[in-house]
């Protein structure tokens, strides 16, 4: 019970840090290891309680998924319980102990019907239907990446995207993400040197059919920290891929060429890659389209960035 109380706090699902407040008995539950991110966990959070919360009477149902902050994303406990008050004409007063009786009800749940905890973590329920790149290289870099995704299963709204900057050290200023369309950012962590997960928040659960274009907006401050490359490289089938690069006329002696399904060990640091006879120079707009295959890498790379001159 006092793991279901502490999903309450502050804003509940959409918090920080979800490791240092998803109680003990939750974590057994999900069968959570050290391993899992707090992405991950949250996603597995959110499938466990739409799953459990189905078989609550209407109205706790649509109270518990308020309070918890499935359906509703107010910064704390009270603002939620009041809109749930004024959607089901009740007291708050009345609610919270309607709440206890919800809390009592998918405690009972979680601790006697465990599913198999591979189910909280399966993430084989989407595919994409597309993936677009589109940088834009000037003295700083900035990438525009949309993904049209498909659930292929019932999908809680909460999410996790992963990405790969190239060339980025612990010393440079960071990276910034902005969601254009789609979805929220809830969280950004670092994973490593190159690395970022994005926790994302969807409109709405997803039925099995329905699709979502989404859009995200990355910015890194100095274009040079760059590695000489954007690729995609998808985990998934997807039918179809684009990656476009404008160079505009900044960098008058960048060669650039194509990268079409390479080994992602191939792709090397800066200088490291040989540069094709069939090189073109790099100078406005260039853009790529590919059908490929999960596991290899495709997209453009060039040989430099050498301003042009004041």
């Amino acid at each position: 019970m006092s793991d279901l109380k502490a999903l309450h706090h502050g804003r509940g699902l959409r918090r920080a840090g979800v490791r240092g407040w998803l109680g003990p008995a939750l974590l057994e539950a999900l069968g959570a290891t050290p391993q899992h991110s707090d992405a991950e966990l949250r996603v597995a959070l959110a499938r466990l309680l739409a799953r459990h919360t189905q078989a609550l009477p209407r109205d706790l149902r649509e109270l518990f998924r308020t309070a918890v902050g499935l359906d509703v994303d107010l910064p704390r406990l009270e603002d939620r319980m009041e809109r749930a008050a004024e959607g089901m004409d009740r007291s708050v007063r009345v609610l919270r102990r309607r709440l206890r009786e919800a809390e009592v009800l998918m405690a009972d749940a979680i601790l006697h019907q465990r599913a198999s905890t591979n189910e909280w973590w399966d993430a084989q329920g989407w595919q994409w239907l597309g993936l677009d790149a589109s940088l834009v290289l000037r003295d700083d870099a900035v990438m525009s990446l949309r993904h049209e995704v498909l659930a292929l299963t019932a999908q809680p709204k909460y999410a996790s995207l992963m990405f790969t900057i190239p060339g980025i050290l612990p010393g440079d200023e960071e990276p910034t993400f902005e969601a254009l369309l789609g979805f929220t950012i809830l969280q950004v962590e670092r994973t490593g040197p190159t690395g970022w997960r994005l926790s994302l928040e969807l409109p709405r659960d997803l039925g099995p059919g329905e699709a979502v274009d989404t859009v995200i907006r990355i910015r890194v401050p100095r274009a040079s920290a760059l590695q000489p490359y954007v690729v995609l490289a998808p985990l998934r089938e997807t039918p179809h891929a684009r990656v476009e690069v404008d160079f505009g006329d900044s960098f008058p002696g960048t060669s650039y060429w194509v990268l079409n399904g390479v080994l992602p060990t191939d792709l090397g640091p800066v200088g490291t890659m040989p540069v094709p006879r069939d090189a073109k120079p790099a100078v406005g707009r260039v853009t790529c389209d590919f059908t490929p295959r999960v596991g290899l890498a495709y997209g453009i790379a060039w040989d430099q960035l050498e301003p042009k001159p004041a």
